[in-house]
């Protein structure tokens, strides 16, 4: 029978694993919502063509929304492309890695590379985006977008999503190697 620190140990990697399904589910969500701005931004820049070249007609505003559009897609589902495992991987051995194998290498990864980037990038975009609201600032061009602060904003939801998907990976991979122990 196992005794009280084996239980207190199993209660609490129960609890993470809840907050992993958690975190899991809200980037699955938060991903497929995202998807619709690839249709969204082919849609605009269909617009935009067809307004230059049949009415000679341009929109900084719209050229510019593609950027905003853009940069949600894209980091806006860093946690989802993880989640997926769909990121860039450098795959000499993780492929011919046993379960326990790529447990270890997921785990590492996020602990010794993921985790310290992401804390250097809120130590950085923290205070970038912050300023940008307090001035509320507004694009460059005078016909532009008035949101650059929303767009630089973007950057802590790319930090945000990403680290809570790796906390939950970090999580599973740590149940994966200690079981069977």
């Amino acid at each position: 029978m196992p005794g009280r620190a084996d239980w207190v140990t199993f209660n609490f990697m129960q609890k993470l694993l809840l907050i992993s399904d958690w975190i899991d589910a809200l980037n699955e969500r938060l991903g497929r919502a995202l998807s619709i701005l690839v249709l969204v931004l082919i849609l605009v820049q269909f617009a935009l063509v067809i307004m230059s070249a049949n009415f000679r007609v341009g929109s900084i505003k719209l050229q510019e929304s593609l950027l905003y559009i853009n940069a949600l897609m894209f980091l806006g589902a860093a946690g989802y492309t993880l989640l997926h495992d769909s990121h860039v991987r450098v795959d000499i051995f993780y492929s011919h890695a046993s379960d326990k194998g790529k447990a270890r290498i997921n785990f590492l990864g996020t602990i010794l590379l993921l985790l310290p980037f992401l804390g250097f990038l809120w130590v950085i975009a923290l205070p970038y985006a912050l300023n940008s609201w307090v001035i509320l600032e507004a694009s460059f061009e005078t016909s532009g977008l008035p949101f650059v602060y929303i767009l630089k904003s973007f950057i802590l939801v790319f930090a945000l999503s990403l680290t809570a998907q790796g906390f939950s990976l970090a999580v599973r991979s740590w149940a994966v190697m200690k079981a069977g122990d």
